[in-house]
């Protein structure tokens, strides 16, 4: 996986990083209450920051610079859910979160080249390291350390919430002239099957076989993915009730949290 990359220590590290930051979801498992202001904030700093990065780009001109992959639009809606507790909701908010940073710290594990020689700033490489790995720690603290999320109330929003957001891309990307600029995004090429182009290099066009079974295996992947996403949650309330916890842990009030911290 490292290996086969001339910055192969840069995805050691990553690796190595990823590692400890699940080390420490398991040891906040045993404070709910701290485990849901780092979650808070988390949420809080994500949304600001992005806004802050978004309202820059588009003061310096690059109008075409704002968030359509999955990625981008994850730091959003957890951003918005968290800070605004949108309790409801927050289901969705979660599993984006996990999605977005578990796929870009894989990615980073398996290609470090293709992130070390993307030519980002270094300020703006670091910032998405620790951008999409507070994404995920934020993500995994609501979802294993706090909330008890009820797959008969919940499991419709992922796929409303994943539906909306591709909706989206795809409609920015067929009536703007974002693809001509930044590229075409990699959710649409996720989506439209080009992705398979990497699998299969002298293929001039898919056949309509190959993008049937890729479709097949994505709804397969995309339902083993949630139902993952509900089993962890059923493991950390599970543990929460060994610990003499409630087995929701979200506060009725932000500074209920805050006080509960501070007390114990």
């Amino acid at each position: 996986m490292f290996g086969n990359n001339e910055f192969w220590w840069c995805g050691l590290l990553i690796f190595i990083l990823f590692v400890a930051i699940n080390i420490a979801i398991v040891f906040l498992g045993k404070s709910p209450q701290l485990s849901y202001v780092i979650a808070y904030c988390i949420g809080a700093f994500l949304l600001v920051y992005k806004i802050c990065e978004y309202v820059y780009w588009q003061a310096i001109g690059e109008h075409m610079h704002f968030p359509v992959e999955f990625s981008a639009l994850s730091y959003f809606v957890f951003g918005i859910f968290t800070t605004f507790r949108i309790r409801k909701c927050d289901c969705f908010a979660a599993f984006t979160a996990i999605l977005a940073g578990f796929f870009y710290s894989l990615s980073f594990w398996v290609s470090p080249d293709s992130f070390v020689n993307a030519g980002d700033p270094p300020f703006l490489f670091a910032m998405a390291i620790i951008n999409h790995h507070c994404l995920y720690l934020g993500g995994m603290l609501m979802l294993v350390n706090v909330r008890k999320y009820e797959p008969k109330k919940t499991f419709y929003q992922h796929f409303i919430g994943i539906g909306l957001m591709v909706g989206y891309s795809w409609l920015i990307y067929a009536f703007t002239d974002y693809a001509a600029v930044e590229g075409k995004p990699l959710i649409i090429k996720i989506t439209d099957g080009q992705i398979l182009q990497f699998l299969f290099p002298d293929s001039a066009a898919l056949a309509g076989w190959q993008l049937a079974v890729y479709y097949i295996c994505c709804a397969v992947v995309l339902l083993g993915v949630i139902a993952a996403f509900y089993g962890l949650n059923h493991i950390g309330v599970k543990r929460r009730r060994k610990s003499g916890f409630e087995d929701d842990c979200f506060p009725e009030k932000l500074s209920e949290a805050f006080t509960r911290l501070r007390v114990s």
